[in-house]
């Protein structure tokens, strides 16, 4: 089974290099993909230096672009499936393995929850999060207890699927058309940890960006 480990970065320097020297203990390098989108400082260069496979944005595209990218990388290469992860220490590599044990057992599209430790998020992220995964979940049509996360596996038929956003909504637009095919979601429990990193996330854009997405498939 072949899994690409991709992760979309943006201004990350500092962070990059302690995520992928952690990687690399246990994935080899050419399984490895950054996507740097368009940053200002040395994400790009520390990156490379790391020995993973890199390719850049020359500008600022938005997260749900990059993994597009990662997605087409993946298919193009002969992957099983893309496990995506943040650039900024919020994910543990330790964590993996329980994404890949549910992709052996059928799983589609499997997601990190914080759900056992939402305690620990800051309270504007936990009322937003609550919000978006009980409309996601409604939407769905099944119970998903944490929509918001970043750290995910993808086999390659959602990796291969059509999207057209390209913010963070992206990753809404690919647990909505994952449902609608029918594929099998699953969730995954994983870490909290907050404190290592400015949030990229625009509030107020991407709620606006999240409503968008919700009113046209709810169109739909």
């Amino acid at each position: 089974m072949k899994v690409l480990i991709a992760i979309p970065a943006y201004n990350e320097e500092g962070r990059i290099s302690k995520l992928l020297t952690a990687l690399k203990e246990s994935f080899s390098p050419e399984d490895i993909l950054v996507i740097d989108d368009g940053s200002r400082d040395s994400t790009y260069t520390e990156a490379l230096s790391s020995g993973v496979r890199v390719i850049k944005n020359q500008l600022n595209m938005g997260k749900g672009e990059s993994l597009k990218r990662a997605f087409r990388y993946a298919v193009s290469h002969g992957y099983d499936a893309v496990l995506t992860m943040d650039a900024d220490l919020q994910h543990d590599p330790d964590d993996i393995p329980g994404f890949i044990e549910k992709f052996r057992e059928g799983c589609d599209l499997v997601i990190g929850t914080r759900w056992h430790e939402l305690h620990k998020m800051p309270f504007l992220n936990y009322i937003s999060n609550r919000l978006t995964t009980m409309i996601l979940s409604l939407l769905a049509g099944q119970r998903l207890p944490d929509t918001q996360s970043g750290f995910r596996l993808h086999s390659k038929r959602v990796a291969g699927m059509n999207f057209t956003f390209s913010r963070y909504d992206f990753e809404s637009e690919v647990v909505f058309k994952t449902a609608i095919k029918g594929f099998k979601i699953c969730s995954t429990p994983i870490k909290t940890i907050y404190g290592t990193g400015e949030s990229s996330i625009d509030k107020v854009r991407d709620t606006l960006r999240f409503i968008r997405l919700t009113l046209k498939f709810m169109w739909r």
